[in-house]
């Protein structure tokens, strides 16, 4: 398996703001978009916005997953927070989540962050997510948002190594 990265840009906007809307059962908040407002969030200092498609030995899978991380004024400094993470479940159980959270750290510890905080939004749909971040080894972070009485928040310390559970080729530009 070949894992393509790539910032989103004007040229993606489009096909990932579709996949953020159309994605129910692995959507970790389940957050919709316009285009608009993802072009915000990807345009937003400090912001980090990927795009991730799979091509394997049975032929490219196009878009698989999409990941919106930025700033919050309820964390601290060098928090990020995960905006939305979604996935494609016709590549499920095939790891590419912890080669997506690989990137993405990685990403987050060069542009200067210390952790990663991943939120759960329950809804009917998307249960099958429930423990993703703590099978990814996120501990469970005491942010407390009123006004999201079904989230919760998980923290992910950089400074520890990725889980070497993939064996996924990873292509950035």
């Amino acid at each position: 398996m070949v894992l393509h990265v790539s910032p989103i840009g004007p040229a993606e906007r489009a096909r990932c703001t579709q996949l953020i809307n159309k994605t129910n059962q692995f959507n970790l908040t389940t957050r919709r978009y316009s285009e608009a407002e993802v072009a915000r969030i990807t345009d937003s200092a400090g912001a980090l916005a990927l795009a991730f498609r799979l091509r394997d030995k049975f032929g490219d899978n196009g878009l698989i997953s999409v990941v919106l991380a930025r700033p919050d004024p309820e964390l601290n400094d060098d928090e990020l927070l995960i905006d939305s993470w979604l996935m494609s479940c016709r590549v499920l159980g095939r790891q590419v989540e912890c080669a997506v959270l690989e990137v993405l750290g990685r990403a987050a510890r060069q542009a200067g962050y210390r952790a990663l905080v991943g939120q759960y939004r329950r809804t009917e749909r998307n249960a099958m997510v429930a423990e993703h971040y703590p099978n990814l080894v996120f501990e469970q972070h005491p942010l407390v948002h009123d006004s999201e009485p079904d989230a919760s928040y998980w923290r992910y310390d950089l400074g520890k190594p990725f889980s070497t559970r993939h064996f996924i080729e990873v292509i950035q530009p």
